[in-house]
C-alpha cells in the first residue's frame, strides 16, 4: 500500500460520517432532569437529618453548651430549672454588655485561657458582683486576684472528702468526689473539706480590686459526669445561688492585645517566618546554580534513521491485524484525494464529483471507473482493498509521473 495515513474521524465509503439512526430520537427534557432532581432531593434529605437545622454544641472542656462527659450542660440546666437564669458570656465584650451587679453571680470554669491583661479586666468588670467563682484556677490566676493564697495540687479521689464545716454553702457532713487543688490563707476561717489545714473550698473576703472570692478545687462540681456524684451537684448550687442570676464567663484569647500573647499562644513560634524566607533564599539559590541554562540550537545526527515507509507498512500492519477493511480504504482515498488535488490545483475544498472529473480529462480513463476508485463502495475482503490500493497509486503516477 502507498499513501500517508490519517488518523481522523470514521468515515464511510463514500468518505463521509455516517448518518445518524432516524429510529433514535432524543428523550424529552422532562424526562432528562427526573434523575438529577431525584439525587438533589435524597441529598437535601440527608443533609437535613444529619444536621437536623440545630447548631452545633460546643465540645469546650467545662463549657455550659458542651453534652459531653467533660461539659456543665448538665449544671447550667439544673440552675435554669431552680429559676436561676445562667447569661453565658464568651469573651469580654459579652461580659462587659452582661452589666454585672451585686445581684450576680460570676463563674469562671476555663482560666487556662486568661492572661495578665485579662485577669486584671475580668477582675475589673466582676467587681460589683455579689460573688466571684472560680472554679480550679491555675496558679498564676490565683497569685494575681488573691497574693496571699497558697496552693497545691493533688489527687485525692477513691475516697470522698467529708465536710466539717456549717456554711450557706456547705452542710456538715456533705461529701465531694474529689479534690484536684487545695488552698490555704493565713487569716481566713472560710474553708471547707479540709486537709493539713488547705481546702477545696475557700471563700475569701472582697478587696480593693477583686469581689468576694470563693475558689473552688474540684471539676467534678461542674463536668456532666461527676456533677450528680457524692453532693457535689448540692454544693455548687448552693455556692451559685446567693444571687438572682448566674454570669457565666467564658475567656477568649482573642480579646487579647498582640502585645499580650504569650508564645505558647501563638500557632507558630516567631523565627518561623524568618525561617521559610532564609529557605526560600536557599532554594532559588540552588535552583539558579544547578539549573540548565538553554543556548542556541545544536544540530545532532540522530542515532538510527528511520524511513517513512516503515510507518506507512506499520500501520498497514495493525489495519490487517484488526481487519479493518473498511478504515484502511478510506484513509487510502482521503490521501490519494488530497495529493490530486494539490497535483490538479484544485483547492482543497473540492468535492470528489470535480475531483473525478479532473483526474478523467487528464488521464483519459472514464469517468465511472476514476469515480468508483476515489469514492466507490467499501473493499470486502484484502484482496479488494490490494486491487483499490494499486488503482489509486496508479492515478498519482499518472497525475504526478514524478
Amino acid at each position: 500500500m502507498t499513501g500517508t495515513i490519517w488518523m481522523g474521524q470514521d468515515v464511510t465509503a463514500a468518505g463521509r460520517p455516517p448518518a445518524a439512526d432516524p429510529t433514535s430520537a432524543p428523550a424529552p427534557r422532562h424526562r432528562r432532569l427526573v434523575v438529577p432532581a431525584v439525587l438533589g432531593a435524597v441529598v437535601l434529605a440527608v443533609l437535613f437529618v444529619s444536621w437536623g437545622g440545630k447548631p452545633a454544641a460546643s465540645t469546650a472542656a467545662y463549657d455550659p453548651d458542651n453534652p459531653t462527659f467533660n461539659g456543665a450542660q448538665a449544671l447550667a440546666r439544673v440552675l435554669a430549672g431552680h429559676g436561676l437564669p445562667v447569661v453565658v458570656a464568651r469573651g469580654e465584650d459579652e461580659l462587659r454588655g452582661a452589666r454585672v451587679d451585686g445581684d450576680t453571680t460570676v463563674l469562671v470554669t476555663a482560666t487556662s485561657e486568661l492572661r495578665e491583661v485579662s485577669i486584671a479586666t475580668m477582675a475589673s468588670i466582676a467587681k460589683p458582683a455579689q460573688r466571684l467563682v472560680l472554679v480550679r484556677p491555675e496558679r498564676r490566676v490565683v497569685r494575681q486576684l488573691a497574693p496571699a493564697v497558697a496552693m497545691r495540687d493533688v489527687a485525692r479521689q477513691g475516697e470522698a472528702l467529708v465536710s466539717g464545716c456549717d456554711t450557706a454553702d456547705v452542710r456538715p457532713g456533705e461529701r465531694l468526689s474529689r479534690s484536684q487543688s487545695e488552698y490555704l490563707h493565713p487569716s481566713s476561717g472560710g474553708g471547707c473539706f479540709v486537709t493539713d489545714g488547705y481546702a477545696v473550698h475557700l471563700t475569701l473576703p472582697a478587696s480593693t480590686t477583686v469581689a468576694p472570692l470563693l475558689l473552688l478545687g474540684s471539676t467534678d462540681l461542674v463536668t456532666n459526669d461527676r456533677v450528680a456524684s457524692e453532693d457535689n451537684g448540692a454544693v455548687m448550687i448552693r455556692a451559685l445561688g446567693h444571687g438572682s442570676r448566674v454570669v457565666w464567663y467564658l475567656p477568649d484569647l482573642r480579646d487579647l492585645p498582640p502585645s499580650a500573647t504569650d508564645a505558647r499562644d501563638r500557632l507558630w513560634p516567631e523565627w518561623l517566618g524568618s525561617m521559610i524566607l532564609l529557605t526560600g533564599f536557599a532554594l532559588a539559590a540552588v535552583f539558579w546554580w544547578r539549573g540548565r541554562r538553554l543556548g542556541r540550537l545544536v544540530v545532532e545526527p540522530l542515532p538510527v534513521v528511520i524511513r517513512a515507509i516503515e510507518t506507512t507498512e506499520s500501520r498497514g500492519r495493525l489495519y490487517r491485524r484488526a481487519r479493518d477493511v473498511d478504515r484502511a480504504a478510506a484513509v487510502l482515498r482521503q490521501a490519494t484525494g488530497r495529493r490530486l488535488r494539490a497535483g490538479l490545483g484544485l483547492p482543497p475544498t473540492a468535492t470528489d464529483t470535480t475531483v473525478a472529473g479532473a483526474v478523467s480529462a487528464a488521464t483519459g480513463r472514464p469517468l465511472e471507473w476514476v469515480g468508483a476508485q476515489l469514492a466507490g463502495p467499501a473493499p470486502s475482503h484484502d484482496g479488494d482493498l490490494l486491487a483499490l490500493a494499486a488503482a489509486l497509486s496508479a492515478l498519482e503516477k499518472e497525475i504526478r509521473p514524478t
